[in-house]
């Protein structure tokens, strides 16, 4: 088994992030609205590395990096939704 260096984890994270906002991009041109469920949130954000707050802070400055505005949603669950739209 071999470990990650800090660096490793920060690009394989960055590679999750470029990923992601090309997704939203793709659907943006679709349909003018991109919503990212818990489970891609969860990768690329981990409850395990973010804080709540914390969490939604990253989550509106990657939207708002990109031109893009961001509206997040928790439900009674513990799940986390995004939705992104274009400014």
């Amino acid at each position: 088994m071999s470990e990650d260096t800090t660096e490793d984890l920060r690009l394989h994270r960055g590679r999750r992030l470029e990923s992601l906002a090309r997704r939203i991009e793709r659907d943006l041109d679709e349909r003018h609205f991109c919503i990212v469920f818990e489970d891609e949130i969860e990768r690329c954000w981990p409850t395990e590395t973010f804080e709540s707050m914390e969490r939604e802070k990253q989550i509106q400055a990657f939207g708002e990096s990109r031109g893009w505005k961001v509206s997040i949603h928790n439900s009674d669950s513990g799940f986390t939704r995004a939705i992104f739209l274009p400014w």
